[in-house]
């Protein structure tokens, strides 16, 4: 195994969509997945929101009655939260997690008392949610950030080398070793709290 295919195995996503209403669940489970935690800030809503919208609420809510175990795992301090808190209390929420270190994700696993391979990551950030998942052997998911306008000057810079990372990685995953991101461009929206926002390319690498 080439060293690109080596570095694609253990940064890459096990998917990647436009958001999180592109998830599929009767795949997860077909995989053995019992748990999905969630990403906060621009994965479920705009950097720093304080509530959910009802068509994100309902999402959630489709998801527990289908039987999966919820999480929220967030590196974002938790102040002004409280309402997020309330409307799913009965959901283990962590913050200060320090993605990509293991300890909130160690920390979250044990809440939802299931093992990694049996747990999904849902999120928008390539080196905190993504790597540190894939670190602890939990199946990954990667999707477009909700508000990206939103985000200060650091996070786009990270934005940019995560770009830069998938089409490296991706061009140099070997035959033989499993099949890269492949382009399905199309335009979809995912609605969340202050308006439409425009989600690109649902990628998928098996």
């Amino acid at each position: 195994m080439g060293l690109r295919a080596a570095l694609a195995r253990r940064l890459l996503p096990d998917e990647r969509l436009p958001s999180v209403f592109d998830l599929d669940a009767g795949r997860l489970r077909a995989r053995g997945i019992e748990g999905i935690v969630f990403d906060l800030d621009n994965t479920l809503g705009p950097w720093g929101f304080q509530r959910l919208d009802e068509r994100t609420l309902r999402f959630l809510e489709s998801l527990r009655r289908e039987g999966f175990r919820l999480g929220f795992l967030s590196n974002h301090e938790g102040d002004g939260r409280e309402e997020l808190r309330a409307r799913l209390g009965d959901c283990p929420m962590l913050f200060n997690a320090g993605k990509p270190r293991k300890r909130g994700f160690q920390k979250i696993l044990a809440l939802l008392d299931l093992p990694p391979e049996r747990v999904a990551m849902v999120g928008d950030q390539l080196f905190t949610d993504v790597w540190g998942a894939k670190r602890m052997g939990m199946y990954t998911i990667w999707v477009h950030p909700v508000a990206p306008d939103r985000e200060e000057l650091s996070v786009r810079v990270r934005r940019f080398l995560e770009r830069q990372l998938w089409r490296w990685l991706g061009q140099g995953l070997e035959q033989g070793q499993g099949q890269g991101p492949s382009e399905a461009d199309g335009e979809r929206e995912a609605h969340v709290e202050g308006g439409p926002v425009e989600a690109r390319q649902a990628h998928e690498e098996r």
